[in-house]
């Protein structure tokens, strides 16, 4: 028979509870004028812009924009294990799934890494941006399959 010491048992069940609370999986809001774009290394400051990934492990990226966003996956892959987020350029500040997005490349828009390129939640907002700034309605799969 195994005798437990149960006097370390209620301090080791706690540790337990706290990691696995603290272990969460999940992407954070980018911090404006402090965040870093992982692509380009510069300050993320525009609301309407950025990007964000959340890595299989738990790591947050930040990008300034869906651009850079675009050429670190490029550069480094796309992994079906990874998230990927955009800001709605509606909604400043804003993060939506990127694979669920709409987005409006047009010479109106003038994104940080000039890519003139926005996100939108819903087709039907990218659309409604189109009608303003003209340009072509794209979606993420033509995106990340572009050379």
């Amino acid at each position: 028979m195994i005798k437990i010491n149960t006097k370390f048992l209620l301090p080791i069940t706690f540790i337990f509870i706290v990691l696995s609370f603290s272990c969460k999986r999940e992407m954070r809001a980018i911090s404006y004028g402090k965040d870093n774009c992982e692509q380009c290394r510069m300050t993320i400051i525009d609301t309407q812009f950025g990007a964000g990934m959340l890595t299989s492990k738990g790591r947050v990226l930040t990008f300034d924009s869906g651009e850079c966003l675009f050429r670190y996956l490029k550069a480094k892959g796309l992994n079906e294990n990874e998230q990927y987020f955009v800001t709605d350029y509606s909604n400043p500040g804003t993060l939506i799934n990127a694979a669920e997005s709409s987005f409006l490349h047009s010479d109106s828009i003038q994104s940080p890494m000039g890519g003139n390129l926005a996100a939108f939640k819903t087709q039907e907002s990218a659309a409604t941006a189109q009608k303003q700034f003209g340009g072509e309605l794209l979606e993420w799969s033509k995106l990340i399959s572009k050379k």
